[in-house]
């Protein structure tokens, strides 16, 4: 019997940034929640300039947030990757 597997995304979360709000994520996951997030028609901005190795997906649009937080909410809980 081996241990269920930790839940790879859990570390992802949104946070305000100048002028706006955004989210954090490894190339993976940012190119995946960055086409989830372009299927729902919120409108992004993916940064891969980070020193850390991270990505940023950045929102201008702070109604988005709580649109955004739903579908992030919902990719964080999907089993199997």
């Amino acid at each position: 019997m081996s241990l269920a597997k930790r839940n790879e995304r859990e570390y992802l979360d949104i946070a305000g940034s100048e002028g706006g709000f955004s989210i954090t994520a490894k190339p993976e996951h940012a190119e995946q929640l960055s086409a989830l997030l372009t299927r729902h028609g919120y409108a992004h901005r993916r940064s891969k300039e980070l020193a850390s190795g991270l990505e940023q997906l950045l929102f201008a649009e702070i109604s988005l947030r709580p649109k955004v937080a739903e579908v992030l909410e919902s990719y964080k809980n999907v089993r199997g990757s």
